[in-house]
């Protein structure tokens, strides 16, 4: 399920991705995300910027849901005057 914080006036989104196959003990996660301003529509291009990572596994949703929001907060904090 998609998750949300807010960080410097802006939305960011992510949701941790099963890395291989079905769940199962020990499935390992990926994250993808976007963030947007509030009340933006992510599916219009231009207001919203999706990131993801599907290099890095993690070991739990929450793991790669945090690793998402540092990521989110990250690429705001480099480019948000953009969105």
């Amino acid at each position: 399920m998609w998750d949300k914080i807010e960080h410097d006036g802006y939305e960011i989104w992510v949701l941790p991705v099963v890395a291989y196959g079905p769940p199962a003990p020990g499935t390992l996660f990926h994250f993808i995300g976007y963030v947007c301003r509030h009340g933006a529509n992510a599916h219009i291009a231009g207001q919203s910027e999706r990131f993801q990572e599907f290099a890095e596994t993690f070991h739990s949703e929450d793991e790669a849901r945090d690793a998402g929001y540092r990521a989110g907060r990250l690429l705001l904090d480099k480019f948000a005057k953009s969105l």
